[in-house]
């Protein structure tokens, strides 16, 4: 599903974000990415949705040589994936039905089948009923459920959710980590960015490591990772 070979990212300000990253993930995986502010995570997302060219190395996602793809190209490929921001992103004048169906309409897909598939969508994310509800009507839980959704609604095989815990208390935090469990559990592979160690020793999974651009380590088991 994901494959990095030899990954290095320099930017022209000469700060080296990523140094000889290699790291396979497989279709139906769950992973965390830690790391302190300056690791290396952002930019490891970046070359993974298209955002950044790596100077060295090989990135393919699904096949895919992204670092190959033509500028033109990527907002196609970047249809493929699911991506979920912390600050949510949503249209505030659209309700919760219209923010996730936006993101069907912007590749055309049919009226009947949006309509079918955002009601799909809104029972995974638990939101049947705050369908007509605008953005600021929710709670930042219910506001970060409907960012997932969206990311979900065209079935990507690829999930990439970058801290979508940082806004939220101990107990929405929980919640959405269920969420993505259960997503996972459809057969998505999850890629979580994450602060939050208390939920990375709760819900363990595979936890790689990043310190100043190096993966320093590569948990398979997960569990308590120091000094992130």
């Amino acid at each position: 599903m994901v494959h990095l070979q030899n990954v290095y990212k320099t930017y022209k300000n000469g700060v080296n974000a990523l140094n000889d990253v290699t790291i396979d993930i497989k279709d139906g995986e769950f992973v965390y990415v830690i790391g302190e502010t300056g690791s290396g995570k952002s930019t490891f997302i970046k070359v993974l949705d298209g955002e950044e060219i790596p100077t060295r190395g090989t990135v393919e996602v699904n096949g895919v040589n992204v670092g190959k793809l033509r500028f033109s190209k990527v907002p196609l490929y970047r249809r493929t994936l699911g991506v979920v921001f912390q600050d949510y992103r949503l249209l505030k004048k659209k309700t919760v039905f219209e923010n996730i169906a936006f993101a069907l309409e912007v590749i055309n897909k049919p009226r009947k089948e949006i309509r079918q598939r955002v009601r799909e969508v809104l029972e995974i994310i638990d939101l049947t009923d705050k369908a007509k509800s605008f953005p600021d009507e929710l709670s930042g839980g219910q506001q970060q459920r409907v960012t997932i959704g969206r990311a979900i609604a065209n079935n990507p095989k690829l999930l990439i959710a970058d801290e979508p815990t940082g806004n939220l208390d101990p107990e929405r935090s929980n919640e959405i980590l269920e969420l993505l469990e259960k997503i996972n559990a459809s057969g998505t592979t999850v890629i979580m960015v994450t602060h939050d160690i208390n939920l990375v020793n709760k819900y363990k999974k595979r936890t790689i490591k990043l310190e100043t651009g190096h993966v320093v380590s590569d948990s398979k088991e997960g569990g308590y990772v120091a000094n992130v």
